[in-house]
């Protein structure tokens, strides 16, 4: 009896004991193929032959009475669709890739074939019985032969092999994906050390300003108590003048200079910025004359022509100066006072970048997680490997 000597390949030449196999096969397999091809070939030339022939021919229209022109409408139809198929058929192929792309073309080919004959091949069956059967022959053989073509692109070492060249093919991608994840990791951390860094320059600054801030505390208190009494000053100004806004706008009514007009409007609207830039108080001296027409009621006149003559006689000046003199240090002390707001700033971007630090460390976690996956996937799948070569492929694989 006689035993066939296993084949032994050491474990680090195992790729490249695959990629000469599957070579091989290949090679193999298409020499194999191309008689198979070359009968596709001929039975598609005698087909072609047939269907050049069966143009001309006609049936017998007084045996065939009742379906005579329904069999020519079918036979042109016929004719034009499997020459067009058998047109477009292809057989040359350079590689192992290209013959089974051909192959596949030609399977789609007889399901195109098969469907022509479904649809139009009816009654041509009935009045060219004879011509039929030759066709029939002729597909029957091209088709028996596209199979046999797919019997042998189908052997099972060569598919074997062919599974194990694609799962190297996943590897090496698995391997590239794994050097660039670690690229991407080593730039990540640095990015981290960079605000880091950022965080501890923050600090210094922010302890800085914090210093500068006990400072400033004082001068906050001291700005509210500014805004206070330049609120209060202003309220003072507004309950004057407004309880004149009804007065007013009858007022308005009454006068006809355009500027007086305007200016009335103002006082409606805006009666403490208004009075703060009025130096001639002629809406007020302009209502005395006209308080009569403004209001019927003697009391509620008389009321209004004693305010209208209290502001007339200068008693808001005092509180137009002390306004602008407020507005002065308040302004002023806004202007000087901007930074109140950079010690939460800095806080902010303190925070904001331990944040995008946290992200940085779980992006490098779930990287370093995916590449650990990847290479218990290349790890199993060399071992599935070896294990498919020891088992289909007979072949040991030796440390």
């Amino acid at each position: 009896m006689l035993f066939r000597s296993q084949k032994k390949v050491k474990k680090t030449e195992v790729e490249s004991w695959i990629g000469k196999r599957y070579t091989s096969k290949s090679e193999e397999i298409m020499r194999d193929s191309k008689r198979y091809i070359d009968k596709i070939e001929d039975s598609k030339q005698k087909i072609k032959n047939f269907l050049n022939e069966f143009k001309f021919m006609t049936p017998n229209e007084r045996i065939f009475k009742k379906i005579y022109k329904i069999a020519l409408s079918s036979q042109d139809k016929f004719i034009s669709s499997l020459l067009l198929t058998t047109e477009k058929i292809n057989t040359d192929y350079s590689d192992i890739d290209s013959l089974k792309e051909v192959h596949k073309n030609l399977v789609e080919t007889v399901g195109s074939i098969q469907k022509y004959i479904g649809m139009h091949g009816r009654y041509l069956m009935i009045v060219y019985e004879r011509e039929m059967k030759l066709l029939s022959r002729f597909l029957k053989d091209f088709t028996e032969n596209v199979e046999k073509l797919g019997n042998v692109l189908k052997n099972s070492e060569f598919v074997t092999i062919e599974n194990i060249m694609n799962t190297l093919s996943e590897n090496k991608s698995k391997k590239i994906e794994i050097k660039e994840n670690k690229s991407k990791i080593l730039d990540i951390k640095k990015e981290i050390e960079e605000k880091k860094i950022e965080i501890e320059d923050k600090k210094k600054e922010l302890s800085k300003v914090e210093d500068m801030a006990k400072g400033e505390k004082e001068k906050m208190e001291e700005y509210k108590e500014l805004k206070k009494q330049f609120k209060k000053i202003e309220n003072e100004i507004y309950s004057t003048i407004a309880p004149l806004k009804r007065e007013m706008r009858k007022l308005e009514k009454i006068v006809t200079d355009k500027k007086l007009k305007k200016q009335i409007q103002e006082y409606i609207e805006f009666p403490v910025k208004t009075f703060l830039n009025d130096s001639d108080l002629n809406v007020f001296r302009e209502s005395i004359p006209n308080i009569e027409k403004i209001e019927k009621n003697p009391r509620k006149r008389e009321k209004i022509l004693r305010l209208a003559e209290y502001i007339l006689e200068g008693n808001l000046e005092d509180k137009k100066k002390e306004y602008i003199e407020y507005k002065e240090k308040v302004d002023s002390f806004v202007i000087t006072s901007r930074e109140e707001n950079r010690e939460e700033i800095i806080k902010r971007k303190i925070d904001n970048l331990q944040s995008e630090i946290i992200k940085s460390e779980e992006k490098i976690k779930n990287l370093e997680t995916k590449n650990d996956l990847l290479q218990k996937e290349i790890f199993k799948s060399k071992e599935d490997i070896i294990e498919i070569l020891e088992k289909d492929l007979d072949v040991k694989v030796q440390e």
